[in-house]
């Protein structure tokens, strides 16, 4: 599972930008324009199943990119909640790879 994140609270809350389930463990590439088979997309935290991650303007914001691998099925449906899935995810998991990057 994949969540992209803003580092900066939005309203005190955790915004997700993207989250997708379903990623085969051996895909080496992943775009948000052409998902493959068998991933879904949850609702991001403006309440739409799609990539937001183009901060407006010339702003510059940063992103945490949080990865988990897991060896129990959590099978979301398409559109699930990402913040609660989330929370499975690393329940299950235990551990997540993390990493930020910056965007404008």
């Amino acid at each position: 599972m994949l969540f992209v994140m803003n580092l900066a609270p939005v309203d005190g809350k955790l915004f997700v930008d993207w989250a997708v389930a379903g990623i085969d463990p051996d895909l080496n590439e992943l775009r948000p324009d052409k998902l493959p088979g068998g991933a879904v997309v949850g609702l991001n935290s403006s309440g739409k199943a799609a990539f937001s991650l183009c901060p407006p303007g010339k702003k510059s914001e940063t992103f945490v990119l949080a990865l988990y691998a897991l060896s129990e099925a959590v099978k979301p449906q398409p559109g699930f909640d990402a913040v609660d899935v989330r929370a499975e995810a690393l329940e299950a998991a235990g551990q997540e790879g993390l990493t930020t990057f910056a965007a404008s």
